[in-house]
C-alpha cells in the first residue's frame, strides 16, 4: 500500500490508492473518475484479487509483489527502496 499511496502523492492525474480491504467504494469511485484498477498482492494470499472478486471486479493489471523480490513485512518494516522497486514495477506495468 505504501507504494501506490507514494505513486498517488506524486501523480494524483494517474493514480490513486484505494486499499481492497477497506471495502470496494473507493475502488469503484477511482473506476468512476476514469482510472484503472492495479491489484497489488502482497503475497501469495492474494487477498486483494480475492476481494474484487469478492465484488465482482477484475483488475486491469495484476503485481505480486513477491515476485519482484520484495518479502512481506509489516507495513513499519518497509524499506524504502523496496517501495521504489515496487513504483518502478508498477510503472512498467
Amino acid at each position: 500500500m505504501q507504494a501506490a499511496s507514494a505513486l498517488a502523492f506524486r501523480r494524483p492525474d494517474l493514480y490513486r490508492a484505494a486499499a481492497a480491504h477497506k471495502g470496494v467504494d473507493a475502488v469503484e469511485d477511482a473506476i468512476s473518475d476514469g482510472f484503472k484498477i492495479l491489484a497489488l498482492d502482497g503475497c501469495s494470499d492474494r487477498c486483494a484479487t480475492k476481494k474484487l472478486d469478492e465484488a465482482g471486479m477484475k483488475a486491469d493489471t495484476y503485481l505480486m509483489v513477491t515476485e519482484l523480490g520484495v518479502e512481506k513485512t509489516r507495513p513499519s518494516d518497509v524499506k524504502p527502496e523496496y517501495v521504489e522497486k515496487i513504483v518502478r514495477a508498477i510503472k512498467e506495468a
